[in-house]
């Protein structure tokens, strides 16, 4: 009887350890019908679509600047604010945001690019009609079919006024020389943009469909792949930006007017598609322009007075992430 019980006992425990073992081998599976999010090593440039069919362009040869030591990092006085700061951000947003209008439809991103780290982001896929931002994809365009070499003096005054002054006029001619929506197909197979798309009317370039995390990934590709002759005239462009734009708006609202006491290099766009107002603030902030911000917004027409000054307090409520220590 004794013998009996102590293999039983014996044979129980083998059961129970290999049940144990057993889960504490299995994999946990979490399902998410999420895009996955793209992840750049650090020191990486965005990927390109090379060798891929019927792009009509090639990529731009990679100038890649040194990425900083672990070291460095640890040191560097404006390192990103801490994980529970962070996790604060999108509540802040979205009260300083629907405090100025409740009913508008806010998307934003924030990334920096010496930790090679997405520090915050919202509705980062939602798809915002691009209005004047578009014309960042008409510069690259332009370079791309000059194989990146640096246009001619009359062609680089264009596209500096376009940049800077968000020229219309400039851009009309640009569009249609490039092809229209062949511009924004050949740009979104070279930058492998998952949620840019041209607009259903060819004529209208400023509703190419564009989302916050596209806009990330286009400001890494001309700041980590462009030659330096495309990266000083699109970015002097951006960082040359006047208050008052070409048909007299003012284009301060988002990055300029939400994070005073910064430098700045920024893309704005602003209008109407269909039967909503739609405000862009986009471009590289902070030294050595470590920070991409991107925020888009959209409310019905009527609020086309009022939504600048939601994209200014979005960008106010993300201002302590990219704000460099004293």
């Amino acid at each position: 009887m004794g013998r009996l019980l102590v293999l039983l006992t014996t044979a129980l425990l083998c059961i129970a350890g290999t049940g144990l073992a057993s889960a504490a081998v299995a994999p946990i599976i979490h399902q998410s019908s999420a895009r996955p999010a793209t992840v750049f090593p650090r020191g990486s440039i965005p990927p390109s679509a090379a060798g891929e069919p019927n792009t009509g362009i090639r990529p731009a040869p990679a100038t890649v600047s040194p990425s900083p030591t672990d070291s460095s990092l640890a040191a560097d006085p404006t390192s990103a604010s801490s994980v529970a700061d962070r996790a604060t951000v999108p509540v802040k947003v979205k009260q300083a945001t629907q405090a100025v209008l409740p009913n508008a439809q806010v998307g934003y991103e924030v990334f920096d690019r010496i930790d090679n780290t997405t520090l915050t982001s919202a509705d980062a896929d939602q798809q915002f009609a691009a209005m004047s931002v578009v014309k960042l994809l008409i510069a690259l365009d332009v370079l791309s079919r000059n194989d990146w070499g640096a246009p001619d003096n009359g062609t680089q005054q264009e596209l500096h006024q376009m940049l800077a002054n968000s020229d219309d006029q400039i851009a009309n001619t640009l569009w249609t020389a490039g092809g229209g929506p062949a511009i924004v197909t050949r740009m979104t197979a070279m930058l492998r943009l998952d949620g840019t798309r041209p607009p259903e009317d060819p004529g209208e370039w400023g509703d190419t469909l564009i989302t916050p995390h596209d806009m990330v990934t286009v400001y890494r590709y001309i700041t980590d792949q462009l030659p330096k002759s495309g990266q000083d005239l699109i970015l002097g462009a951006l960082s040359d930006t006047p208050k008052i734009a070409a048909d007299g708006f003012d284009q301060y609202f988002g990055i300029p007017d939400g994070m005073p006491n910064t430098s700045w290099a920024v893309k704005q766009g602003w209008g109407t598609s269909g039967s909503h107002a739609v405000m862009a603030s986009t471009g590289l902030v902070g030294p050595d322009r470590r920070y991409v911000v991107v925020v888009l917004a959209s409310a019905p027409g009527n609020s086309y007075s009022t939504l600048p000054a939601v994209v200014t307090a979005g960008a106010g409520a993300l201002a302590g992430l990219v704000r460099a220590a004293p």
